[in-house]
């Protein structure tokens, strides 16, 4: 009878907690992807919008902006619900188009930049994607001028304008295009290495076999170089690469994946009036200047160790220039380019901005957390400050400081043109940014905001990339969706600076810290 006892309680406190998440669902923290919340989103349309629906709701910490900008999330959920019930009746094909198109109406009016929204179409077993952020930029009229565009001095430099020139592109697709385009390593050592076989009245025999090993190599890397989506790209190529190790072709080598995340391309320039510039793709240079930070992203490979001693040349290249040109009192002025960035480490600010800057930090602005599954359960509002170089260097307080930006300049590359703005001698040019100002910590700090990552990516049926901390400008308005405007606007001409190499951005920049004007 005990038994028994034991047994019925026991089954009735199991139907008790199946019953408080079915019933309690808005108490529920989708950030720590609880197995439970997405059971019915595995095979209903419906079932994964509510699990989003619900998730945002809980999460999100931009509602009192969201409201005031004309959304009501409530009234989203009566009208697109029954869209996303029609997509489970019996016998309805739902293809990936069709279920994006519908999800992009339900967060397009959203404002977060850095949001981006997942929904795994179970007919077709395919993840579809949505960003609010992209959607917006993509309608902006300056959006054309940023698209494909890579910032570079080196127009200036071949038209004797510089002092010195450095660049290194650690990228996996820099990378990639230094093997197959590069003269006398590669794929070009290979395709010379042929003719020269070629050439020949008669081959040895193991001459035929390389001949035959290196004709295959060369076949191979177009077909997989010509593939129309290039998301396996670096896979095929690293499989190429060992097939063919036995040919011993100089410096095709394997490139680390992590490179695909992790890789930063970027320029130092010093004009002959000295002016210093620094260009970088994105922000990781933490992953390079920081031996704990390398270590843990990208340690274990020697040759990984060589890249990064390049990358950290071009940064001292710029870091000592400008400590010896203010020491010496002939440094100009400072262009910090940050056009076309896609964000990265926080830590990074002490490498740039923050190493012209006292140590200690600055204030750019406030942020607040999520910390509560109420939706306006925010935090107070706290100073939002840029970390600032500790060690021993010269402060940048009287020349001009310039960054450059531009709609494609996202998340620290936007923190870096607020802060800029704070400074006496500095100025933003440009364009207005992107828009995705409010940051991501990682998901260990749930026990304090109820915000970040909802499910995981590539596993469960919904996963959003949602932003933990939500900044603001000094004056503690919100950003998002809108941007950093510049003090000085300027278009780019993208057709301009393909046939003269003219950037007027760039232009704009030095006219500016020559002139003061």
């Amino acid at each position: 009878m005990k038994n028994k006892t034991k047994i019925i309680g026991a089954l009735l406190l199991t139907l008790a907690v199946s019953s408080c998440h079915k019933d309690a669902d808005t108490m529920l923290n989708y950030a720590y992807a609880d197995n439970l919340s997405f059971v019915e989103a595995q095979k209903s349309y419906a079932g994964k919008f509510r699990v989003f629906w619900n998730a945002m709701n809980q999460n999100y910490t931009l509602w009192d902006y969201e409201e005031e900008n004309g959304v009501n999330w409530d009234e989203v959920y009566d009208k697109y619900l029954p869209q996303f019930e029609a997509l489970d009746k019996p016998g309805t094909e739902v293809t990936d188009s069709a279920l994006k198109a519908l999800m992009a109406e339900v967060v397009a009016p959203l404002h977060d930049g850095h949001m981006s929204v997942e929904f795994e179409n179970h007919q077709t077993n395919n993840r579809v994607a949505v960003s609010p952020g992209m959607i917006r930029n993509y309608q902006r009229d300056d959006a054309e001028e940023a698209k494909g565009f890579q910032p570079s001095m080196y127009n200036y430099y071949q038209k004797n304008q510089l002092k010195r020139y450095l660049s290194y592109d650690a990228t996996a697709i820099g990378q990639l295009a230094n093997m197959v385009g590069k003269q006398g390593i590669g794929l070009q050592w290979v395709r010379t290495r042929i003719a020269e076989l070629n050439a020949k009245s008669s081959l040895t025999e193991s001459e035929v076999i390389l001949y035959e090993g290196l004709t295959k190599l060369n076949n191979q890397m177009v077909s997989i170089m010509n593939q129309p989506t290039s998301s396996n790209l670096l896979n095929s190529f690293n499989a190429l690469v060992q097939q063919y190790s036995y040919l011993n072709v100089p410096f095709l080598e394997q490139i680390d994946p992590r490179f695909a995340q992790k890789g930063l391309s970027l320029e130092f320039a010093q004009t002959n009036d000295d002016i210093a510039y620094l260009q970088f793709s994105n922000f990781s240079l933490s992953v390079y200047l920081n031996d704990e930070v390398f270590n843990q992203e990208l340690g274990g490979i020697d040759r990984n160790s060589e890249i990064r001693q390049h990358v950290v040349r071009v940064w001292q290249a710029w870091f000592n220039t400008i400590q010896d040109l203010h020491k010496s009192g002939r440094l100009k002025g400072v262009i910090i380019d940050v056009r076309n960035n896609s964000g990265g480490y926080m830590s990074d600010a002490n490498y740039v901005l923050g190493a012209l800057l006292p140590s200690g930090g600055m204030q750019y602005g406030w942020s607040r957390f999520k910390r509560g599954v109420g939706r306006y359960d925010f935090s107070p509002f706290m100073p939002k400050y840029m970390e600032t170089m500790d060690k021993p260097h010269e402060i940048i307080d009287d020349c001009p400081i310039v960054v450059l930006a531009n709609s494609s300049s996202v998340s620290m590359a936007e923190m870096t043109s607020l802060s800029v703005q704070q400074l006496e001698n500095g100025k933003l040019i440009g364009r207005r940014t992107f828009g995705g100002v409010c940051g991501l910590i990682p998901n260990n700090y749930n026990s304090e905001n109820y915000s970040g990552h909802i499910g995981v990516d590539g596993v469960t049926p919904v996963y959003v990339y949602l932003p933990t901390e939500c900044i603001f400008n000094i004056n503690k308005k919100p950003l998002e969706g809108i941007g950093v405007t510049p003090d000085i606007e300027v278009p780019f001409n993208p057709q301009t600076y393909q046939s003269t190499g003219n950037d007027t951005q760039i232009d704009r920049a030095l006219e500016f810290i020559r002139t003061g004007k």
